[in-house]
């Protein structure tokens, strides 16, 4: 497990903040340009855990559940203890950080802007605010400005099932931006250079029966209809030999009309059905 923080994420910034806490990718930490060094992997694990749910309390049970797993020692608590204690001492130097202490639980006290996760979130959010406005250009804009925040998979060389778990939650999250900004795309007449990225996701998510949908779509409007079809194939075939399922009708339909060779302006894609 790589258990020490190793890129400076000083640089990176948003609105003119400073990121000091990452977990879009590897875990990273930063201040005043320094990179601070966690290397125990439970404590990695706590300040994961508070960072899902900066400013709000965490209560001791789930911390405990989160670290050890679901399986917690029986001096749990007082192990928690100290590694509250370590992470204050390494988060001291941080102005406007705080880890306070309640009867329940502990809360971490940080500026969202100073958060990747947090900060991606954010982005989006205005995104959809400026597709639902008819501002597309800048939707797609800001959703690229909050993908630009993943560095791999998030909280990657994170110990445990349940944090891996939100992982897979943030994944999801992810892939529903990039929805977004396909279909934003799609609208602007951006068809050609969005084939590379959706043949890229189509590769990572081979059942999304969405994303597969945009690739099709994006091909055909190239005059590929062929690969546009052959698309279809490939996850018809997956479903049919891995889960016993056909695809959605609403996919069904798109492949029906490629084979028609409907006017591509006329083509509609499936609602998101990840």
């Amino acid at each position: 497990m790589k258990s020490v923080v190793r890129v400076n994420i000083g640089s990176r910034r948003n609105g003119g903040s400073t990121l000091r806490f990452a977990i879009l990718g590897s875990l990273e930490v930063n201040a005043n340009n320094t990179r601070i060094s966690i290397t125990a992997p439970k404590q990695r694990a706590v300040l994961v855990t508070l960072l899902l749910d900066a400013n709000n309390e965490v209560p001791v049970e789930r911390l405990t559940r989160f670290v050890w797993d679901g399986q917690p020692p029986v001096a749990a608590q007082t192990t928690l203890q100290s590694y509250i204690y370590r992470l204050r001492q390494l988060l001291q130097p941080m102005t406007g950080v705080e880890l306070t202490t309640s009867a329940a639980g502990y809360r971490l006290q940080v500026d969202p802007d100073e958060t990747d996760v947090w900060s991606f979130r954010d982005r989006v959010a205005e995104a959809r605010e400026k597709a639902q406005h008819g501002d597309l250009a800048g939707s797609a804009r800001d959703l690229r400005s909050a993908l630009s925040l993943w560095r791999g998979n998030a909280l990657a060389g994170i110990p445990g099932k349940l944090l891996q778990q939100e992982a897979r939650f943030l994944e999801d999250e992810r892939v529903t931006a990039y929805e977004d900004l396909f279909a934003a795309e799609l609208e602007l007449g951006n068809h050609r250079t969005i084939v590379p990225e959706l043949k890229k996701l189509v590769s990572m998510h081979q059942f999304h029966e969405t994303l597969r949908a945009q690739l099709m779509v994006a091909l055909y409007r190239c005059a590929r209809q062929a690969e546009a079809l052959h698309a279809y194939a490939q996850i018809r075939r997956r479903l049919r030999e891995d889960l016993g399922i056909e695809p959605g009708r609403e996919l069904q339909n798109l492949h029906r009309a490629i084979l028609e060779q409907v006017a591509p302006a006329s083509l509609t894609l499936p609602s998101s059905a990840g």
